[in-house]
């Protein structure tokens, strides 16, 4: 991934850049270093790419993203969540509305 740029926060980092597309493409990494169970792990993920659904209309078209959690999650809510994928975004500079 040349000319890709990154943001992070303390659960999650961001890494982009630029396509000639017209959309926007995601993935969502969670390693065993969150936490051993794959069932963690793939809730985490479903919370990741919900909030990435639900603000997909805010999202500038032309950009590839990784989210890639890190640190300490516990028990977070989708709200919690969605949050730091906004602020993450706004960082990023890849809201529409920003």
């Amino acid at each position: 991934m040349h000319g890709r740029r990154s943001v992070s926060i303390s659960t999650m980092r961001l890494v982009f850049r630029k396509n000639d597309l017209p959309l926007s493409r995601f993935a969502v990494v969670v390693s065993t270093k969150i936490d051993k169970r794959a069932t963690v792990r793939n809730r985490i993920k479903r919370l990741i790419r919900e909030s990435v659904r639900l603000l997909m209309p805010e999202i500038t078209r032309g950009v590839d993203c990784v989210l890639c959690a890190q640190g300490r999650w516990g028990q977070v809510s989708q709200r919690t969540v969605e949050g730091n994928v906004r602020e993450l975004l706004v960082k990023a500079g890849a809201l529409k509305k920003y």
